[in-house]
C-alpha cells in the first residue's frame, strides 16, 4: 500500500480512502482527520470544467466521473447538455441531487465504481473528469482508462484535470502525477492523446495547486479500421 507521512504520521494513499466516510464528516482511513467540508467543496464549477466548456471541447452525451457535489455537472446541464454524473459516494450524490434540484436541472446520478463504469458501454460522447484520475493508485489508473474507453463512442473525448509534480503540499505531491504516466497509462487503453498542458489551479482559499488539463480521443471507427 502506498503511503505519505504526514507531521511523522504515515497515512494511507488516497485509492484506500473510504470517501463515503469522509462525506458524511468522517475519518475516511488511519491519520486522516474529518472534515465538516470537503476542500473541492467550491459550490461552483471547477476552472478547467469552465475552460472546457467556453473552449467547445464538450459535446453530446456527457459523462461526468467522479462528480463529488454535482456543481460541475450543474454547470454542463446549465449550459445544454444531456449529463450523467457517477460517484462512489452515496452520501455526496445525495447532496449533488439537492443541489441540482434547487437549480432546476435534471442529471442522472448513479453511485458507480469509476474504475469498471458497469452498464455504460458506448455510451458517451464527452468523458468529464475534474479531480478524480489522481486519486487513483497505479493499477486503479489503468483499470479506469480502459473503463472510460468502453464507456466513450467512437470518436468521443476524455478530459481530465488532475495533480502535477508542481505541488509542495506533501498530499497533493502523493498524488501527483507525472506526464508519462498520463499519457502511458491512456495510450495504453487505446486512447489518443491531443494534449497534456501544465496549469494552475487557484481554490478559493488561496491555495495554488499544480495542474494537468489533459484532452484525449477515442479514434473514430473510420480511423480505427
Amino acid at each position: 500500500m502506498s503511503t505519505v507521512s504526514l507531521g511523522g504520521v504515515t497515512t494511507p494513499h488516497p485509492s484506500h480512502w473510504d470517501f463515503d466516510a469522509l462525506y458524511r464528516g468522517e475519518s475516511p482511513a488511519e491519520g486522516i482527520p474529518p472534515v465538516t467540508t470537503v476542500p473541492w467543496d467550491t459550490k461552483g464549477p471547477k476552472e478547467s470544467v469552465v475552460g472546457w466548456q467556453e473552449q467547445g471541447l464538450i459535446g453530446g452525451d456527457v459523462l461526468d466521473i467522479g462528480c463529488g457535489l454535482g456543481d460541475n455537472a450543474i454547470y454542463l446541464a446549465q449550459h445544454g447538455h444531456q449529463v450523467t454524473a457517477l460517484d462512489i459516494s452515496p452520501t455526496a450524490l445525495i447532496t449533488a441531487e439537492h443541489r441540482a434540484a434547487d437549480a432546476g436541472v435534471d442529471i442522472r446520478f448513479a453511485a458507480t465504481d469509476a474504475t469498471e463504469l458497469s452498464g455504460y458501454d458506448d455510451a458517451f460522447d464527452t468523458i468529464v473528469d475534474s479531480g478524480m484520475f489522481h486519486c487513483l493508485d497505479d493499477g486503479g489508473k489503468v483499470a479506469y482508462a480502459a473503463a472510460a474507453y468502453r464507456a466513450a463512442r467512437p470518436g468521443a473525448r476524455l478530459l481530465i484535470a488532475c495533480f502535477s509534480e508542481a505541488n509542495d503540499d506533501p498530499m497533493r505531491g502523493q498524488r501527483a502525477v507525472s506526464e508519462s504516466t498520463v499519457r502511458g497509462v491512456l495510450s495504453g487503453a487505446g486512447w489518443a492523446v491531443d494534449s497534456v498542458t501544465p496549469t494552475t489551479v487557484h481554490r478559493p482559499d488561496g491555495v495554488d495547486m499544480g495542474f494537468w488539463l489533459v484532452a484525449a480521443q477515442r479514434p473514430s471507427a473510420e480511423a480505427a479500421q
